[in-house]
């Protein structure tokens, strides 16, 4: 049962990659990376794409009011300029259902992956043209063909762990390790990111900018190779106007201040993790006077130990409750994820579901559902 900490107004959900539930997109740089033996393979996710009517009923069944939807772009543009209307049709028909089923649909347009032609043969978000030109107008269809079933939208998930892992760690697509092209990288995405809240923000569903952080402190001397330095610089610039980072200097981005409408902090843990360590880091956003309302846009661990999963949830709304009776502004939770899938690098080995992929319910959706 609910208390009183959580009104019914407050958003309840779950949230997933595509590639994740339905796996590598066959035209999008992850299924190439799959392919060149950088990753486990994928297959169909859990299976979502053509079970995805009754896995929304079966995530409404925890007492979820959300969810988070990922329109993967390789898949409704699986070349430049060629758009597959019977994948566009399908997606239709998957917000459609979230609605039927009483969850609002948030949708992603970049989560971790991307077609590509525009990732490999464009340069991606590093080329003022490809993400000037190629990323808007793909922005702007999306709003055109699901804006009236869309609750929300998040342009892109994480931009600035997508910049790291890709160009200056190697570990996701491209595979770069080159310090110049993660700069590039980062500012792009970040422009894109922007760029998107300008095209979105007219329409009756609001935009949130998704943030991905692990710790509230940074160690002194930390550089862009500690992903809560950029990720932390981004969340300031976003409320002061400058992105400052060690080799970088002071990039001075004045249009990012008043830009979206929530802020979403995810904040993905390992194994045994401390709850409270969430807590810190809504503080540090809050502490900072930032206007916009707070969410948590994705949370979980990784593990395959289902107890400790079901303590860190309870955990978890534990300090959500304590954060709302202390007055600060958080006013919805997603978990990563709803459904055990295939999380990226790790494969299927370390799943982060309320429900394991025969669609059994585990301890912590049990727990969620009984709370709800």
């Amino acid at each position: 049962m609910a208390v009183e900490a959580f009104p019914p107004t407050f958003w309840w959900g779950t949230t997933s990659s595509s590639t994740g539930c339905e796996g590598a997109a066959r035209r999008g740089d992850w299924s190439a990376w799959e392919t060149e033996g950088r990753a486990p393979r994928s297959g169909d996710g859990n299976g979502w794409a053509t079970n995805f009517v009754d896995d929304l009923a079966l995530l409404r069944s925890l007492g979820t009011n959300c969810v988070r939807i990922t329109v993967e772009w390789a898949r409704v543009e699986p070349e430049e300029g060629r758009v597959d209307d019977e994948v566009v049709d399908r997606y239709r028909r998957m917000l459609q259902a979230a609605r039927q089923a009483g969850l609002a649909p948030w949708i992603t347009l970049h989560h971790g992956s991307l077609p590509g032609w525009f990732s490999d043969d464009a340069r991606g978000f590093r080329d003022e043209h490809a993400r000037g030109y190629f990323w808007p107008r793909h922005v702007d269809r999306c709003a055109e063909w699901f804006e009236d079933l869309a609750a929300g939208w998040v342009p892109i998930e994480d931009p600035t762990g997508w910049a790291l892992r890709g160009h200056l760690w190697g570990s996701r697509p491209p595979g770069a390790r080159d310090p110049l092209k993660a700069h590039e990288a980062l500012a792009g995405v970040i422009a894109a990111n922007h760029a998107a809240w300008k095209l979105l923000r007219g329409g009756s569903a609001p935009t949130m900018c998704v943030v991905s952080v692990h710790s509230p402190h940074v160690a002194r001397g930390s550089d862009e190779t500690d992903p809560d330095v950029v990720a932390w610089a981004y969340v300031s610039a976003l409320q002061n106007g400058r992105l400052e980072l060690p080799s970088m200097g002071t990039i001075e981005m004045p249009e990012l201040v008043g830009s979206f409408d929530l802020l979403g902090i995810a904040h993905m843990a390992e194994g045994q993790a401390e709850p409270a360590r969430l807590t810190e880091c809504v503080y540090r956003v809050a502490d900072a006077n930032d206007p916009r309302p707070i969410v948590i846009a994705a949370n979980g661990i990784a593990s395959d130990d289902e107890d400790a999963r079901e303590e860190y949830l309870r955990g978890i709304v534990d300090q959500l409750r304590l954060l709302r009776i202390d007055g600060v502004g958080v006013i919805g939770y997603f978990h990563h994820t709803g459904i055990d899938g295939y999380e990226w690098n790790d494969g299927f080995a370390r799943p982060r579901g309320l429900i394991d992929r025969t669609r059994a319910l585990k301890a912590a959706g049990r727990f969620l559902q009984e709370f709800n």
